[in-house]
């Protein structure tokens, strides 16, 4: 399961190449990323992303079984 957060550069005067597109620069925005996908957290722990804020999981309403 995906562990979404939105991240921003942790210094806003730097540019970073985007990790899977270098020919793209990081958005000042910031994206929504995948916290586990690999590329994503070794931004993280080096400082070189901060988490913004965490991203809520929508209820998934497919687990449940409906009684006829």
């Amino acid at each position: 399961m995906a562990n979404l957060v939105h991240v921003k550069l942790a210094d806003a005067g730097h540019r970073m190449p985007h990790p899977f597109n270098p020919s793209v620069d990081f958005p000042a925005e910031g994206l929504t990323v995948d916290r586990e996908d690999p590329a994503w957290l070794q931004l993280i722990n080096d400082g070189s992303l901060i988490i913004d804020k965490p991203i809520e999981a929508p209820a998934s309403a497919g687990k449940r079984k409906e009684k006829y």
